[in-house]
């Protein structure tokens, strides 16, 4: 079970550099609804190095062997980049006026008890992305409606990022459940983690590879 687990964090790893080139290679061609997307690939980029390099004993983080500071600073871009990009694609003038007091609030919310309590830093905390998620999937669920609609957009990369916030808040909201189960289980949910993320990312490659498609010159015979 361990090394199914092993092998699964290796395809994603895999999967999320292939993806950070990838969707490098389309904003250098001009596509910027990409934007948001390369910079949540790029944060997930840094966040997993970061993560390996203190696992492997690299360094410490204010002298303790953590990798909690880099998943709270995940979460924070995550919800920036990812509101980024509902911004870019979701057309409703109500959502667009209001945007930045929907980011200001949820941001104070989740950010205030770190001020008073910086000690969370170092320790995994999940009351960031509980405040955050749920904002996200509220957006991706509008965007779900506008797609129905409009009939263009980016389905999939919507359907990707729906299916892992939806997984990982009910895994933050239930993660209390885990303590005393035995190792089998703990990996067990490892895994059942992880494969909504290889999903994820091959979703976000499938939605590249149809920018890559639409940009080569259609034969005129």
């Amino acid at each position: 079970m361990e090394t199914i687990f092993d092998n699964l964090t290796v395809v994603y790893f895999s999967l999320l550099i292939f993806n950070f080139v990838c969707y490098s290679i389309a904003v250098i061609l001009g596509k910027n609804d990409f934007k948001p997307i390369l910079l949540y690939l790029m944060s997930g980029v840094f966040t997993e190095v970061m993560s390996k390099l203190v696992i492997r004993d690299y360094f410490l983080v204010l002298g303790e062997k953590t990798n909690a500071p880099f998943y709270f600073l995940f979460s924070i871009l995550q919800f920036l980049f990812l509101s980024y990009f509902y911004k870019k694609v979701i057309t409703c003038p109500v959502f667009k006026r209001y945007f930045k007091y929907l980011i200001m609030v949820v941001l104070i919310i989740g950010l205030v008890p770190y001020v008073f309590n910086p000690s969370w830093l170092l320790h995994f905390s999940v009351w960031l992305p509980l405040i955050t998620m749920p904002l996200l999937l509220f957006y991706s669920a509008y965007y779900f409606i506008e797609l129905l609609k409009n009939k263009n957009g980016y389905p999939f990369i919507n359907i990707g990022l729906f299916l892992i916030l939806g997984n990982t808040l009910i895994f933050l909201m239930t993660i209390q459940f885990y303590e005393g189960v035995s190792s089998y289980v703990r990996i067990l949910l490892r895994i059942l983690h992880i494969f909504p993320l290889i999903v994820l990312h091959l979703l976000f490659i499938y939605e590249c590879l149809l920018y890559f498609k639409s940009q080569i010159p259609r034969s005129t015979i």
